[in-house]
């Protein structure tokens, strides 16, 4: 939120400094202030570059996806998370399942350096 993150992860990971990550993807309105938050792949971070550099920096601990958006499955069966937007099952599938494509993309890559 006002950072560059594959910059941040590079310091931080250089350094075996990042605990955890969270791996969300918000829409920005205002630096450190306002923000939004969509579905993963809809925010203003290109994610992939994220994940690349993750994988470069051998980041071996945990990536979360949180806070998922809801989906139809989620509205329709629940249960409905209590903040604004929150998905339920669907929503967690849809964030892990393109967090895990995002990762074996990048370690493709790597692998081919």
């Amino acid at each position: 939120m006002g950072e560059d993150p594959v910059a941040v992860c590079n310091y931080f990971g250089t350094r075996d400094r990042i605990n955890h990550v969270h791996y969300r993807n918000p829409h920005i309105t205002k630096d450190y202030v306002k923000y939004d938050e969509g579905f993963i792949d809809e925010g203003d971070i290109n994610m992939f570059a994220v994940m690349r550099e993750l994988v470069k920096v051998k980041y071996t601990r945990e990536v979360y996806p949180e806070h998922p958006r809801a989906l139809d499955y989620d509205r329709v069966r629940g249960p409905i998370r209590g903040y604004p937007g929150g998905g339920g099952y669907a929503g967690d599938l849809y964030d892990i399942a393109y967090a895990k494509a995002m990762l074996q993309a990048a370690l493709v890559i790597e692998k081919s350096r």
